[in-house]
């Protein structure tokens, strides 16, 4: 079914799980689904983000209990819902006497399978995954989310060998997506990473991002933990890991 189409019939097609709680119905059928599809379906504004992200490009050989995805606050969602019923519909007039979309909360378990979900109003980058309902955090993004959230990405210490294993092969990604991001403390550690730790730091928005260090306490590599005194000079960031 296409979303336009579950607008005409007044259901929303997802997991069984979801029906009692937010008003929706699973549409015997379309068969079985996993928890990604199910997820994406019943709500198109969020991506799989963070260790679940991580695991899809192959980053990690860790395999999350959870589906961890990164999604909209309820309170920023109306815009969105405009937006995407006027994109399926084609102009608002045609939106005005359609059943109107609902921005669904996910339970905390879909399909068997725990659900972690981080809300933001600055949403990354994504992409759409072919022949899928499902939308994934590009391989920038990931990155991205691995400096600025990594206790949502296995551990600091987690995120420093990934990094060390795969940040050549994605530097450009990586600098492109980090460099466009609205998070001067990622791009603090990222230039930290890339330029002293892994060394393949010489790219003039690299060197940029040094604007950003400052001295604090708060600044340290692993916001989960306190603040050590070994620190990198240049990045004024206390290496706590």
């Amino acid at each position: 079914f296409k979303q336009k189409t579950a607008y005409e019939i007044g259901v929303r097609l997802v997991g069984s799980e979801m029906c009692i709680r937010d008003s929706v119905y699973r549409v015997i059928p379309a068969g079985e689904a996993p928890a990604e599809e199910i997820a994406a379906l019943a709500n198109p504004f969020g991506y799989i983000s963070h260790l679940s992200a991580m695991q899809r490009w192959g980053l990690t050989e860790r395999r999350p209990d959870a589906l961890h995805l990164t999604m909209p606050p309820a309170a920023a969602a109306t815009a969105l819902v405009e937006t995407r019923m006027v994109a399926d519909y084609g102009t608002p007039e045609l939106v005005r006497d359609q059943p109107k979309l609902k921005f669904i909360r996910h339970p905390k378990v879909v399909r068997g399978r725990p659900i972690s979900v981080y809300e933001t109003r600055h949403r990354g980058r994504w992409l759409q995954v072919q022949d899928s309902h499902a939308r994934l955090a590009t391989v920038g993004q990931a990155f991205v989310d691995m400096v600025e959230r990594p206790q949502y990405c296995g551990g600091m210490a987690h995120v420093i060998d990934v990094w060390e294993k795969h940040a050549t092969v994605f530097q450009e990604e990586i600098i492109a997506t980090l460099d466009a991001a609205d998070s001067p403390i990622a791009k603090v550690r990222a230039g930290y990473l890339l330029d002293e730790l892994i060394q393949i730091g010489d790219d003039s928005r690299v060197q940029s991002w040094a604007r950003f260090a400052q001295r604090g306490g708060s600044r340290v590599l692993d916001p989960t933990k306190p603040f050590r005194a070994t620190y990198s000079e240049k990045w004024m960031l206390s290496l706590n890991v």
